[in-house]
């Protein structure tokens, strides 16, 4: 049972690594076809307008709102909520497998953007930046990804667990997010719309392979809801 049970991990580690390297190597032949445009700096899908209309439409408090937001996607606010996530799911459900879930989004998510900004090295729009010393270049967006991965995730797991129709508020915030995020980092030009959909791409490439692969919520529909009931009438009648 052991045995069949470390195979079954192993075939599931080994599909989510093969994605991975797939959809990395997908978004880098998004991001270098990109970049054959005025190294980067073209005008598809509004990669240049849209950058200058926000830059020219700033104001103090427009921008003091774009940083508090786009503070949400950064490093330590995703790490915040992921750390949340995985500590009440794993205390509420007594099981791993939701926080194996949040672990696997995350880091292929961070290890996908580091890896595909050093290849691709896609300057940033040709505006005044209101972020300083970023770390590294402009396609894909990291805020964005992390985001779209995290609440999108954690949508799936409530959805998975929960019953009730308040499980679907969470839809919200997975949506609000990316959005208020992608503004942010357009309004503060620090990205090309391109950047933006190329991390929506992203995104959902990897949330369905991980969800496929892991079933984050099979647990949930066996402890919870009808399915748990006719195991117990099934029990009962057999007895």
């Amino acid at each position: 049972m052991d045995h069949e049970r470390g195979r079954r991990t192993g075939r599931i580690a080994a599909g989510i690594v093969a994605l991975w390297v797939l959809i990395v190597g997908v978004l880098i032949g998004i991001g270098k076809l990109i970049m054959i445009s005025h190294n980067g700096n073209g005008n598809l899908l509004g990669d240049h307008t849209i950058p200058h209309w926000f830059a020219a439409h700033r104001t103090p408090t427009l921008t003091h709102w774009s940083q508090i937001a786009s503070s949400l996607g950064a490093t330590q606010g995703i790490l915040i909520v992921s750390a949340v996530t995985c500590v009440v799911f794993l205390a509420v459900t007594r099981r791993w497998r939701p926080v194996i879930f949040v672990a696997v989004l995350m880091f292929g998510e961070l290890g996908a953007f580091l890896a595909v900004a050093a290849v691709v090295k896609r300057p940033r729009p040709d505006v005044h930046h209101l972020d300083t010393n970023l770390p590294t270049s402009a396609f894909p967006s990291g805020h964005m990804a992390a985001t779209t991965c995290l609440y999108v995730g954690l949508a799936i797991l409530v959805i998975g667990y929960a019953r009730g129709w308040w499980r679907y508020l969470f839809l919200i915030p997975a949506i609000v997010m990316p959005v208020m995020i992608a503004v942010a980092r357009l309004y503060r030009g620090e990205h090309h719309p391109t950047d933006i959909l190329a991390s929506l791409v992203f995104a959902g490439l990897w949330l369905t392979a991980a969800t496929k692969l892991i079933k984050p919520s099979e647990a949930g529909t066996a402890r919870g809801g009808r399915p748990l009931r006719r195991n117990r009438e099934t029990a009962s009648a057999a007895g």
